[in-house]
């Protein structure tokens, strides 16, 4: 009972309450966005929007392994002090991060009419607009990083707090005045760079015009390779459904999965939290050779007594749920929102696994999440008759996820090289 209460009262317990609580705010506020472009624009222009924001969550790709990498070395040069080395390599960082910025800016920009008709979608304004934003996207990502990995968790969560309120403000106005999908992608847009300002303030004192060595710069981009692969797999995970349904039905049908995906996402934006105050501090008892196998369990245990209640609501009372965060309009989904709460609720867990042996260096679980991904593409592909296909496949993979995830640690639990691993 004893050692249940210390883990409870433990800095990651406490931390991941700070930041689930800002993160219930941040997430209540995001709903809000959704729920009013949903009401305003309707089914069709909100699956334009829903587009963008799953380009967003895949630009991810870049903007997560960019902030969990300055992360964890921030975490462990913050725990020996050496500041020094931890501004220069804030510095490689972010100069790798404004460069593929504005690649992806040109790319987004060049190619918008493309994608207008690939997706087809009413304008190409809004990925001109979203692409001219993403350099901020991705430098807000090191500040953040450094501030995770700082353990200054207090100032990051102010962090997602002022890109929400700037998002649904700003969308609010602009969507009110006529400018309807472009309008809500601006404020998306301005979200990114007032919290890229806000985060670059708070690390002002980290700025130094010295470079690291070649050997620190080695280790960072062989850390970065399975952090790449992870969110590769996240992305394929989390976004790969809404894509492929909108590329296969119509316009109505996709607006209402869309619902679907934002509703039953819930558990796993709830709970990553737990996530980003776990891999700081993990990384810190690694290298100060403290024990901390515990806070895997616990995490888990976190995200377990999260995701319950969750999904038992959504099994219970969907149509209500539906009914009040979208409306009548999209009540088709309700059936279905259970069984999305359930293979969100195990991509969760599966993600704690992930990210607590990435916060020790160890990179070959992120082949779990690679395949999954795809497995769920391949599997959509194939069964994608009714929009239940769609939700089993990922249900399916999801578990097997998991299970495997667990089986592997289990097996590597005598491992304790600290040596990074290559996928």
């Amino acid at each position: 009972m004893q050692k249940v209460k210390g883990l409870l009262s433990s800095k990651i317990a406490s931390a991941s309450a700070l930041l689930m609580l800002s993160m219930t705010v941040v997430n209540a506020g995001n709903y809000v966005y959704n729920l009013i472009m949903g009401r305003w624009l309707g089914p069709s222009l909100f699956a334009d929007l829903s587009l963008i924001v799953t380009m967003l969550l895949i630009v991810t790709f870049i903007t997560a392994p960019i902030q969990m990498t300055t992360a964890r070395y921030s975490a462990i040069y913050s725990a020996e002090g050496d500041l020094d080395t931890l501004a220069s390599i804030r510095r490689f960082i972010w100069s790798i991060a404004a460069g593929f910025g504005l690649l992806l800016t040109v790319l987004f920009v060049a190619f918008a009419p493309l994608l207008q008709k690939f997706f087809h979608t009413q304008s190409a304004i809004p990925f001109i607009i979203f692409g001219t934003a993403l350099p901020f996207s991705l430098m807000q990502g090191v500040e953040r990083g450094v501030l995770q990995g700082q353990t200054r968790f207090k100032i990051l969560a102010v962090s997602y707090q002022l890109e929400m309120w700037t998002r649904l403000l700003v969308s609010i106005g602009l969507v009110a005045l006529g400018l309807s999908v472009s309008g809500a992608v601006i404020g998306i847009s301005l979200s990114f760079f007032f919290t890229w300002l806000m985060a670059r303030l708070a690390v002002r004192g980290l700025f130094t015009k010295n470079t690291i060595s070649k050997e620190v710069r080695a280790e960072i981009i062989v850390f970065a390779i399975p952090v790449l692969v992870s969110q590769a797999g996240q992305i394929l995970i989390n976004n790969s459904d809404v894509i492929l349904v909108k590329r296969f039905y119509e316009a109505g049908q996709a607006g209402q999965y869309a619902a679907l995906a934002l509703i039953g996402r819930i558990v796993f934006f709830a709970t990553w939290s737990v996530v980003t105050t776990m891999f700081p501090i993990v990384a810190q008892k690694q290298k100060m050779g403290e024990p901390h196998a515990h806070l895997l369990w616990l995490s888990l245990g976190i995200v377990m007594a999260v995701s319950a209640p969750i999904v038992l609501l959504t099994l219970f009372i969907p149509e209500g749920i539906v009914r009040i965060l979208f409306g009548s309009q999209y009540l088709g989904i309700a059936p279905l929102l259970w069984l999305y709460a359930l293979a969100t609720s195990l991509y969760a867990l599966a993600n704690v696994i992930i990210n607590y042996r990435l916060s020790l260096g160890k990179g070959r679980e992120t082949r779990f999440a690679i395949a999954a991904g795809l497995a769920q593409v391949i599997g959509i592909i194939l069964f994608h008759e009714t929009l239940a296909q769609v939700v089993y496949v990922q249900v399916v993979v999801m578990a097997a996820l998991f299970i495997s995830l667990l089986l592997w640690n289990f097996v590597n639990r005598y491992s304790g090289s600290s040596v990074i691993e290559v996928v």
